[in-house]
Formats: structure tokens, sequence, C-alpha cells
């Protein structure tokens, strides 16, 4: 059965680079662990390299975490529902989020009803420009003064989410000014691997008081700016594919009279005579420009949603049914494979 491999020392490497630069621009490092369900697992890999912060989008994955591990962890919900907020009372509270990221009244009104002395933090998101989600600045005045009641700590916005807009000046000074209206020492949380460069150049420091990272903790890139991060390490993940058939295929071009299964027409790189493993993972696990043979003579011929046919005419390696093939997989990929069922997980020994 395919299988991803972890190998946590390009993690750790990376957490210590990311743990310098905040701690000289006096910042605080939350990993965001959505994309791995925040695997109790990995949690402790973190843990190892000083992590005492987490972000996920989804509650399911805090609640599945064992109790010992759940309190070594402040917990942000970095997505919240009304949903979220109104199955608490039912929830023990140890398993509760510290914060909920909140950018609409509804939801606010909901946590003003949770029981007196058992509320987490607010964070209102604030809408800088990404378009994803957030209120916007004008809006803050009156939902502060409304909603006093709550223990709003502060505001959080996102970059480069959905639109591509990019941290700058003006935004950083937005925020400021929003967390400027909540009173006491509000702090201004930021997210994504795309601050980086500022965080590099030394322009991220107070009133800004945490970053969010994830993807350049686990993968040393930013999927933003379209590259790796300079000094980081890559190669944490590993994804496997088990051959379930080795067979010589004639390739042809896309003349076979329809779609393939995904929709679209097949235009395989090489044609003619050429030998094929058949693995047994496809697009729901991981789709082929997400991922990279380690053999570098392997290539992927096509995928379906439950298959992918590698090429392995020009290779050395005597591959044969029951064997595998291995492929570096990016943030997607690995995102992917670590939700689909059907995909073991392997975390190597450090």
């Amino acid at each position: 059965m395919a299988y991803i491999e972890i190998d946590p020392d390009p993690i750790l490497y990376n957490i210590r680079k990311f743990r310098d630069l905040a701690g000289q621009s006096g910042l605080s490092l939350t990993a965001v662990t959505k994309f791995c369900t925040s695997d109790p697992e990995i949690l402790q890999i973190l843990e190892k390299e000083g992590i005492t912060s987490v972000a996920d989008s989804n509650m399911p994955n805090f609640l599945a975490l064992p109790p010992e591990l759940a309190g070594k962890f402040s917990k942000s919900l970095i997505k919240t529902r009304l949903s979220d907020i109104r199955a608490l009372p039912d929830i023990p509270e140890y398993l509760w989020p510290d914060r909920l990221f909140v950018s609409d009244e509804k939801l606010l009104a909901a946590a003003a009803l949770l029981p007196s002395g058992r509320k987490p933090g607010i964070m209102l998101i604030v809408e800088v420009g990404d378009l994803k989600e957030g209120f916007y600045p004008d809006q803050l005045p009156d939902i502060i003064a409304r909603f006093k009641t709550l223990p709003i700590e502060g505001v959080s916005a996102n970059f480069a989410c959905l639109s591509g807009k990019m941290p700058d000046a003006k935004s950083l000074e937005i925020l400021k000014q929003c967390a400027a209206l909540i009173p006491g020492n509000p702090d201004i949380s930021v997210g994504g691997t795309v601050v980086y460069q500022l965080l590099a150049e030394g322009r991220l420091s107070a009133p800004v008081s945490e970053i969010r990272i994830g993807e350049g903790i686990f993968f040393g890139h930013d999927s933003s700016s379209g590259g790796y991060l300079p000094g980081f390490r890559t190669g944490a993940f590993t994804l496997y594919g088990e051959i379930i058939e080795i067979r010589e295929k004639e390739i042809t071009g896309p003349d076979g009279g329809g779609h393939t299964a995904l929709g679209g027409l097949r235009q395989p790189r090489k044609t003619g005579k050429r030998l094929c493993a058949v693995l047994d993972f496809g697009v729901l696990a991981a789709s082929s420009g997400d991922i990279v043979p380690v053999d570098p003579a392997v290539e992927i011929a096509g995928q379906t949603f439950d298959f992918t046919v590698a090429d392995i005419t020009d290779s050395q390696r005597k591959y044969a049914a029951g064997e595998y093939v291995g492929f570096t997989a990016d943030y997607a990929a690995a995102s992917q494979a670590l939700l689909n069922t059907y995909i073991t997980r392997i975390i190597l020994k450090e």
C-alpha cells in the first residue's frame, strides 16, 4: 500500500531557523499544522524544538489529540465556524481551542453566550487586501464596543492566500491602527510563510507579536513567491507508491478518441514502446504536478483518480511488482496524502 514517509530532520532544522529569526525581532512563532491534521506524532516533533503554539483550520483535529499532548500546546482555530462555537459546551475543556480567529458578528454573538469564565480568546481577523476573510478596518470600533465582554486578544491578517496580496508597510500600519482600538496589550498575528522576506530583513517587529508559519517550517518553501527559502531544508515528505504492474506499453499521443477519467486529453512527454509501472495512488492522493520522482530517470506518464503510471524505461534500477517508487511531495501533495485514509504515515527516527 502507498505510504508517505516523514523525515523529522529538515523540519527541526527549519524550526530552529524560523525561531531564531522570530526571536531577533521579538516575535513568537506558531506552527500551522492544518495540512497534517495536527497529527500527534508530528506535534511531538515540533515539541522537541520548543514549539508550544499550533494553529489548525479544523477543530476535530484538536479533538483527536490525546489529553497529555493537548495540554502542551496553545491551540488556535484559524478557521472558526459557527458550529464550532456552538459545539464547545459539549467538549472537554482541555480540548478547547485557546484562541478563535473570527471574522463575523454572528460568531462573536455565539461566543458571548459561552459560559462565563470559559470563553476562548478572540482574534479579530482584519481584511487588508487578501479578500479571503476579515472585518473591514472601519467596522472594528463598533465591533469592539459591542462585544467588550469578550476576551478580545488582538487582530490578525492573512496574506497571499486568495488574491496574492503581499504584506507591506501599509497593511502592517492598518493592523497597528486596528490593534490600538483594543484595550490592554493586544496581539498582532500575521499568517503565512509569505512574511519570510520581511522577517529576514528585520522589518517585522513590534507591534506585530506573532507569526504563523506552516509551509516554510515543513517544506522550506513559499508558494506565494514560488520559490524555496534560502538556507532552509526541503525533502521532509516522500510519497511512495506500490507497484501493482510492470509492462511495456505503446504510448501514443492524445488520439484515443475521448477524454481521460480526469476530463482532459492525455499529453505524454515520450511516446513509443515504454516500460511502465502502474502505482497504487492517483490524484486523490497527490497530483502529478505536485510530486517529483526521487529517481531522476523516472517520469510520470499519466494519472487517474486512483492510479499513477510511471515511465521507468530510462531508469538503471530494476523495479518489480510489490516494490515502491518514491516521489518528493510538496505542500499540496503532502496535504492530500495525509488526508487520504489509504495512505499510511511513517515517521523516520531522528
